[in-house]
């Protein structure tokens, strides 16, 4: 992927979620190229929706044990761990409460799962035009090909999440987020968490 793609990605994620930008006291866009480098990372599969050369969403699965990527993975890892100890983020503590708290899977369902959907976005200028539905459809097909059957899907307040229960996903697991967050008038912000399956034998496409 050129780097004006991941360019226009992070500024999507930076205009979208705060993701621990407040609480760290990060610099810029710092903490959406850190949630990036983390998803490149992790992620199995990317598939993203271009208009006129710009990308408008993204949505991609990882695959648990997976042995491809490796260094790829590895090398984005890095990136992610500079990005967090350089002088661009204050409390580097602060991030890593961040990511502990949005990881909110239980001890009953960590072997429950073949991977999950590491992320799906888009734009806000473009939504409603069905883009996540055709994006997360594509990536289902791609795991489902990848001998996936089981998908964790994490969501939250922010995003809507019952855009997955009409795509036949199944809420399993419910939690409230201590983010530690707070809002303009200094109130801490909690949010609930939630859990999705999606069994991939049960994909139609419409």
């Amino acid at each position: 992927m050129k780097f004006k793609y991941h360019k226009q990605i992070v500024d999507i994620l930076y205009k979208e979620w705060d993701l621990g930008k407040t609480a760290s006291k990060a610099k810029g866009k710092t903490c959406a190229w850190i949630y990036w480098f983390e998803i490149l990372s992790e992620v199995e599969e990317l598939v993203t929706e271009k208009i006129n050369d710009t990308i408008v969403g993204i949505c991609g699965y990882t695959k648990w044990n997976s042995e491809k990527h490796i260094v790829r993975k590895k090398i984005n890892g890095l990136l992610k761990w500079l990005l967090i100890h350089s002088p661009l983020v204050k409390d580097k503590k602060a991030i890593y409460k961040y990511d502990a708290d949005y990881d909110y899977l239980p001890k009953e369902l960590e072997d429950y799962f073949d991977g999950e959907i590491t992320i799906l976005i888009v734009d806000k200028q473009c939504r409603g035009k069905k883009i996540g539905k055709k994006l997360l459809n594509k990536i289902f097909d791609m795991a489902k090909d990848d001998n996936m059957k089981n998908i964790q899907i994490l969501s939250d307040e922010s995003c809507n999440s019952q855009f997955y229960e009409a795509l036949g996903c199944i809420k399993v697991y419910e939690k409230v987020i201590p983010n530690g967050e707070s809002d303009k008038c200094g109130n801490i912000i909690n949010e609930k968490g939630f859990i999705y399956e999606k069994k991939t034998k049960y994909i139609i496409v419409n």
